[in-house]
């Protein structure tokens, strides 16, 4: 069961992480009622409510638009019907520099960066208990280093802020190098992993642990080519999955059973809870295929949205349990006894799966969190760098068949490839395990498979899309980045 107090007290976050000046109408009230900088960084509980509200922040980036990123700019799904320009673009890899999807991953990855640095200034100086304290900070230190992953790999070199935002002045920082942000990213999860907790804390489900800091500083290095680096890292997160709790579940099934979040597979997730608070996730209807819409309990339709492509359906072999785990291809409705099947029994549409919710709350109010690392993450980035660094070892087979194996019994395992060979399993094994995880565009870029892929898929994505544009909404209003900034190609 989820613990609601990490999400209720986000209702308190949001006041001290959006303070505005309030004139004439509340004159008369008394000052001390307010919350405000000067007021609030107080006590435990005031530092414990300002790290929540950096957690908070990663809801908005998780909610849609990183998923979009991520999956609609892979050959898995697709807009589905009904949908918008923006996402489209990112499909068709025409996007400009106004599109909103990543206008709103710049501004909500920044958003947890500011607060982050908050958690970070403010803490140390809260009378306290020291552990707590150091705790804080070390959460705070790697979910920054999470906000910059994400901006670094869809957009390159970003503007570098390591201080809580207090004043309109001194707003204006130009583009760091690609390396320099991950200077950031590397120093922030060392100081993380140094200081964080090596299983959940005792208040807080969800929240960022020793392990989760190790498994995303390896994912770090292996997006970085530093295979050596991500091999070990990986290699020390297996070695210590005992003290951590980390281990496969026994079928692909039970990773998205809602009982199971935050549990054994799951290192780092981002949380919903569905109910009267509205903190809920919108996965199960937004991916949902109207047709489908008769599977869940109260009726609620479904957006029709990233619907999944046919030809990644039929790529799964037939012994591969995670086909039908992660995609919906066939199902009854409960009321009329009906039949429906992909392609031809009436149903002409694929929905992801892997997030659906049966008992939502309401629409756009379910109970599923959503995936950042799972143990699943860590066995395939040792097999790929170790492949990398010597070819296809014995440890290199042993942890892809370890996925494979738990995919179905029928799954052979594999062996005798080139190093080449193996990269292109990994490749492929990740897609499958992975699939709307929003892991797929940024595997594909790392691998340098983007443009191949991407093309035989009936695409036409050029050297630009490398990269996203910088927003032209950062253009404009940031001096010290100029139009001749913007990412090549835009």
């Amino acid at each position: 069961m989820k613990s609601n107090n990490f999400l209720i007290v986000a209702a308190l976050s949001i006041l001290i992480t959006g303070f505005s000046s309030c004139q004439n109408d509340f004159l008369d009230e008394d000052p001390q009622s307010f919350l405000s900088p000067t007021n609030f960084y107080k006590t435990d509980a005031d530092a414990y409510a300002a790290l929540v509200s950096v957690y908070n922040g990663l809801r908005p980036i998780y909610s849609q638009d990183m998923t979009f990123v991520g999956d609609l700019a892979g050959e898995q799904t697709n807009p589905g019907t009904g949908s918008n320009t923006d996402r489209s673009d990112i499909d068709n890899f025409t996007v400009q520099s106004s599109n909103l999807v990543l206008t709103n991953n710049w501004n909500n990855n920044y958003v947890v960066i500011n607060r982050a640095n908050t958690v970070i200034e403010r803490v140390p100086a809260i009378e306290m208990p020291a552990a707590n304290k150091e705790l804080y900070i070390a959460e705070a230190h790697f979910l920054r280093a999470l906000a910059y992953f994400n901006l670094v790999r869809e957009f390159g070199g970003v503007p570098i802020s390591l201080t809580e935002t207090k004043e309109l002045a001194g707003l204006d920082i130009a583009r760091s190098s690609v390396d320099e942000v991950y200077t950031v990213i590397i120093d922030d999860l060392k100081l993380a992993e140094a200081k964080l907790l090596p299983v959940q804390p005792t208040t807080g489900v969800g929240r960022a642990t020793k392990g989760a800091a190790s498994s995303l500083l390896a994912y770090v290095y292996l997006t970085k080519k530093d295979w050596t680096n991500a091999a070990a890292k990986a290699q020390e997160v297996i070695n210590n999955k005992a003290a951590y709790g980390y281990g496969l579940y026994p079928t692909p099934a039970d990773v998205w059973k809602i009982a199971n979040e935050n549990k054994l597979e799951h290192i780092f997730s981002i949380q919903f809870q569905s109910g009267p608070e509205g903190y809920g996730s919108a996965y199960s209807q937004f991916y949902l295929s109207r047709t489908a819409n008769v599977i869940q309990n109260n009726g609620i339709s479904g957006f029709a949205i990233n619907l999944v492509e046919d030809k990644f359906w039929r790529s799964f072999v037939a012994a591969d349990t995670r086909r039908d785990a992660s995609i919906l291809s066939s199902f009854t409705d409960p009321k009329t006894s009906k039949y429906y099947e992909y392609p031809t029994k009436g149903l002409a549409e694929l929905s992801i799966f892997k997030y659906f919710d049966a008992q939502a709350y309401a629409r756009s109010n379910n109970n599923n969190n959503y995936p950042i690392l799972r143990y699943a993450d860590v066995l395939l980035i040792k097999a790929e760098a170790l492949n990398e660094l010597n070819g296809p070892t014995t440890d290199a087979y042993e942890a892809i068949n370890a996925i494979r194996k738990r995919a179905g019994a029928g799954m052979t395992e594999l062996s005798g490839l080139t190093k080449e060979q193996f990269r292109a399993a990994i490749l492929q094994e990740r897609s499958w395990e992975f699939c709307f995880e929003s892991k797929r565009y940024f595997d594909l870029i790392r691998t340098e498979q983007l443009i191949p892929i991407m093309t035989a898929a009936g695409k036409n994505p050029q050297a630009k899309n490398l990269l996203f544009p910088i927003p032209q909404r950062e253009i404009d209003l940031n001096n010290k980045i100029e139009p001749s900034d913007q990412n090549p190609g835009y």
